[in-house]
């Protein structure tokens, strides 16, 4: 028998890095809830009362330093806020292409659990799944955006985690093969190629029809033109239609994100004053848990070594939780800061959103993107009396033919501005929006408009033209 000496390198995360990831990905809601329990599970822990604080100065001063301090108005930097980056068209579903669209949810065994849970437990049931490849596939769960869309770069995750692409392709054909069907794509496309594939209806007809070209006609249901893109009878292109419409647009749907936005704790409120945007953060969470001093002598006097040793980890748990909660505060004091640096017209101007990508925020803050994803992850603000999902504030871009990137949502506030003004006997065409976006600066494709304009759910202009009789 002949020993072989093999040196491997495997990255594990310690227990202290699994907490401070667990509590920047939760909510406040949840967070307030996690704390509690462990609080209780915890002699060594308490928690004061909830109090708002005022945003405080993440530049490495222990947060529970900054208790006493004055509440932290910041103005938005002009020059900083004023740049529009060149960036890709975001290939995630966003919204239903139609009304005729069905959306159809999942099991409803599965609601009110998370996704992330629901896919993390199905990796536990592969037994022959390595370490490594495990890790990498609930990395790609924790990026996955509220759809189900994976909405970052493969190159660029293998980048991170210091993999080859291939493994990351590999973790990524892992999680594709989970339910729901279509977790994990990246486009609206894939997702429900991915669907189709596990059904009787794959053939070439509805692999044809979910190509960009043929979501246009079905959401318009122009069975005709369905008929001569598909090259088969009526018949044929019905039957086709109603396989893709029985499809999922959107995976997560039907699973819990935590709890609903119109229940949810905000991460902080944005207000004006004096045409300055003043952040206050809700709790200040690492400003209130804190060890119990009186209990923590009881190292000192503990009567057996088996107290002692269970006093012991119990302190070194509740300094990891209390490390973990203010690299939280700090981290979303940092992440707070950027995006009202970044969208500042948004918030003093009332402008529409600038392009912005996780990607980009990830760079500005000198962050990997799977803390920035965590970090904003099924997190809101509170600004004006409404509550705004952070992924709001992460809109996709177009570019235009200078160069120049233009916001996707700003497009679809001109093409409903648009059509609200236009006389409902001549309704305007496609190629007219475009036109029009086109006398206002917003260079786009016909067929850009057609997506955007179903996308908001407004019919084709010879629909609104019946209607209008």
């Amino acid at each position: 028998m002949e020993l072989v000496q093999q040196q491997a390198q495997k990255q594990v995360l310690s227990q202290g890095l699994r907490c401070s990831l667990e509590v920047l990905q939760l909510p406040q809601t949840e967070l307030e809830g996690y704390l509690q329990e462990a609080v209780l599970s915890n002699p060594l822990l308490e928690m004061e009362l909830p109090q708002d604080m005022h945003l405080p100065d993440p530049e490495g001063e222990p947060a529970r330093a900054l208790a006493e301090r004055e509440a932290d108005t910041w103005e938005a930097s002009d020059s900083e806020s004023a740049a529009v980056w060149d960036l890709p068209a975001d290939s995630a579903w966003e919204g239903s292409p139609g009304e005729d669209f069905t959306v159809r949810l999942a099991d409803p065994r599965a609601q009110g659990e998370k996704l992330t849970d629901a896919l993390a437990e199905q990796l536990l049931h592969m037994p022959r799944l390595t370490d490594g490849m495990r890790r990498l596939c609930q990395y790609l769960i924790e990026c996955l955006n509220e759809n189900g869309f994976l909405e970052f770069d493969l190159a660029d995750l293998a980048r991170e985690q210091g993999v080859p692409l291939f493994d990351m392709e590999q973790a990524l054909y892992i999680l594709q093969d989970l339910q729901p069907a279509g977790v994990g794509a990246r486009s609206l496309t894939e997702c429900l190629v991915l669907q189709l594939a596990r059904t009787e209806c794959f053939n070439p007809h509805t692999l044809r029809l979910v190509q960009p070209d043929g979501l246009e006609l079905l959401a318009k249901g122009d069975m005709s033109a369905i008929a001569r893109l598909l090259a088969c009878s009526p018949a044929d292109a019905r039957q086709a239609a109603a396989a893709v419409r029985a499809l999922n647009p959107r995976p997560a749907q039907g699973y819990g994100t935590g709890g609903e936005l119109a229940c949810q704790i905000p991460e902080a409120v944005f207000r004006l004053e004096d045409g300055r945007v003043h952040i206050e953060l809700n709790g200040c969470l690492a400003r209130r848990l804190t060890l119990d001093e009186q209990n923590c002598a009881l190292l000192q006097t503990a009567g057996s070594e088996q107290d002692r040793q269970y006093l012991r980890e119990k302190k070194n748990e509740a300094q990891q939780l209390i490390r973990a909660v203010q690299e939280r505060e700090n981290t979303m004091v940092r992440l707070l800061r950027t995006l009202a640096d970044c969208q500042q017209g948004y918030f003093v101007r009332r402008e529409p959103l600038q392009p912005m990508t996780l990607t980009q925020l990830a760079e500005r803050l000198g962050l990997s993107l799977s803390t920035v994803s965590r970090a904003v992850q099924g997190k809101t603000i509170q600004f004006e009396g409404r509550s705004i999902p952070l992924r709001r504030f992460f809109t996709s871009a177009i570019t235009a033919a200078d160069g120049a990137s233009v916001s996707s949502e700003n497009v679809r506030r001109h093409i409903v501005r648009f059509i609200q003004a236009e006389d409902p006997c001549k309704p305007l065409s496609d190629e007219a929006l475009r036109a029009a976006l086109e006398a206002v600066q917003l260079p786009v494709s016909r067929r850009t408009v057609a997506k955007y304009r179903e996308e908001l759910g407004i019919p084709s202009s010879s629909a609104r033209r019946r209607t209008a009789r």
